[in-house]
């Protein structure tokens, strides 16, 4: 399972889960690596919250779905 740190927050399976000290997220990145649970990983190194990740499209990825739908509703020459 990947499992990524930044400062006292951790990042696995779709969620992230926030420390008090950068010790504790290391520690929890380590567990989560290895016995690949995160909840209890979580429990057992002190997390104070998880929060679920929501996937965010860029700007450009937006405007680029609108072109598409736009192209898809025009009639077709016949």
């Amino acid at each position: 399972m990947d499992c990524s740190v930044e400062g006292k927050v951790a990042f696995a399976d779709g969620f992230s889960y926030h420390f008090a000290t950068v010790d504790a997220a290391l520690a929890f990145a380590d567990c989560v690596k290895s016995s690949q649970q995160p909840a209890q990983c979580a429990a057992t190194h002190g997390c104070t919250q998880t929060v679920k990740l929501e996937v965010v499209k860029s700007d450009d990825e937006e405007e680029e779905e609108q072109d598409q739908a736009a192209q898809n509703s025009r009639p077709s020459g016949g």
